[in-house]
Formats: structure tokens, sequence, C-alpha cells
């Protein structure tokens, strides 16, 4: 397992296009993708439950992955996080 951690800095924070976007890359994975804040976590498949960990601009994240090739995954992630402007 990989963790990477980081800021999230989209200007309306995970809402639901960014929160559609990330399962869909998520479900084209096979392994587990999991995002966490505090004492919460999601499955990235799960768009609800991303969702509503309420993730704001400025808050801090942990992506877990678990899987064949995890850091390139992680990255992916991240980028796709990164690059979230509305």
């Amino acid at each position: 397992m990989i963790e990477y951690s980081m800021i999230v800095t989209a200007p309306s924070g995970l809402h639901t296009r960014p929160c559609a976007q990330l399962c869909h890359f998520a479900k084209n994975y096979s392994g587990q993708i999991e995002m966490a804040r505090g004492d919460k976590s999601a499955n990235l498949k799960s768009m609800f439950k991303l969702m509503s960990m309420g993730i704001k601009n400025g808050m801090e994240v942990t992506i877990r992955v678990e899987g064949e090739n995890e850091k390139e995954i992680a990255q992916s992630v991240a980028e796709l996080i990164r690059n979230i402007r509305d």
C-alpha cells in the first residue's frame, strides 16, 4: 500500500463533478483506492461516500492505493485533484 498526502486546491472543493471524475477514474482500476481526511475515509469508487466527506478547498487529504502500479495510480489521482478548477 502507498499513501500520498496533499492539500485540495480546487476553489469549490470536491463537489459533484470532481467526485464523478475521480470515481470514473477509480472504477477503471482493479485495486483499492481510498481517500482519507481525519477519521473519515471513502472508497473512490463510491461517489456518495466521497461526497459525504465534504472536502473543501485547503483541506488535507490522504490518498491510499493498494494493488498494481500503486505509485503511478496515486500520482494520477493526485494530479486529477490538483487540476480541478471549478
